[in-house]
């Protein structure tokens, strides 16, 4: 499974600081053991929120990322707060 990164999601990262960015994606490198190993607690929170397959990563406390999963990628498409996701 490759991992693609949507445009509108780089922005998003370079935002904050770089210590935060590193954060951001070990958690995005850790996506597709915790789709494989759902049993595994990695933290990540990660929740199907539709059936199209879009589904939810907490980053922290404060950040979430929103992502498609496709049969032979995963796209992380946004990245913001808890309220920005709804």
């Amino acid at each position: 499974m490759t991992i693609s990164l949507h445009r509108q999601f780089i922005d998003q990262v370079l935002k904050p600081p770089t210590a935060v960015r590193a954060v951001i994606f070990d958690a995005v490198l850790l996506v597709p053991d915790a789709l494989q190993n759902p049993s595994k607690h990695t933290g990540l929170g990660l929740r199907k929120l539709h059936r199209s397959g879009i589904w939810k990563v907490r980053i922290g406390l404060g950040l979430r990322a929103l992502l498609q999963l496709q049969p032979d990628q995963t796209i992380f498409r946004f990245l913001g707060t808890h309220d920005e996701m709804r």
